[in-house]
């Protein structure tokens, strides 16, 4: 259980500074700052965002679930998140973008 407390507390850090990152870069290309570097920051930010919230999520609950339940919880989440990886995937790499 020691882990899961570290792997949240790890998961927390990553999730301020991937979110404050891509909060900026979303700013940034809604005024027209530094255009062509926010782009690539937003554009590289949103997978490993999205991660490290669900890692920090889904460790959050994994803290309060018994201990005789942790091993099908954990094969859910491993589950949920592989799905939601390969969709964030698909939808960066092969669905053309608007502009």
């Amino acid at each position: 259980m020691k882990t899961v407390e570290n792997v949240k507390k790890v998961a927390l850090i990553f999730f301020i500074i991937l979110g404050t990152l891509h909060l900026l870069s979303s700013l940034m290309i809604a005024n027209s700052y530094f255009l062509p570097w926010s782009l690539i920051i937003n554009r590289i930010l949103d997978i490993p965002f999205a991660l490290s919230a669900l890692i920090y999520g889904f460790s959050s609950i994994s803290c309060k679930v018994k201990e005789e339940k942790q091993r099908t919880f954990n094969t859910i989440f491993g589950i949920i998140t592989v799905f939601i990886f390969l969709g964030l995937v698909y939808i960066n790499f092969f669905l053309k973008d608007r502009t």
